[in-house]
């Protein structure tokens, strides 16, 4: 085999190799956004809540976390720019679903 056609079929085989990581990595990363959307509840806010007394009133479900840092992962998470919420707004927080 000559030099040309050895470069053209390492070039090649690093094209599939990379399409081959890139798929893999692709689906990689969607099941575990996926997975991580399933594990943690969905709350209902209600009138008169905040995301202090959401934080408190899951404080057991949820030792590991000051009220401060459950308050920061719901606003990371729900995409929220300000402490106010609103009632009938959905908001995930971590802590995990009941198993049904």
């Amino acid at each position: 085999m000559n030099m040309k056609a050895k470069q053209k079929t390492r070039g090649l085989s690093f094209i599939i190799l990379f399409c081959i990581l890139s798929v893999v990595l692709f689906f990689t990363l969607t099941n575990t956004v996926a997975a991580d959307q399933t594990i943690y509840k969905e709350v209902t806010v209600k009138h008169g809540d905040s995301l202090w007394s959401i934080a408190t009133d899951y404080k057991d479900e949820t030792p590991r976390l000051t009220k401060q840092a459950f308050i920061d992962w719901v606003k990371h998470e729900n995409g929220l720019v300000r402490d106010q919420i609103v009632p009938d707004q959905k908001l995930i927080i971590p802590a995990k679903k009941e198993n049904k």
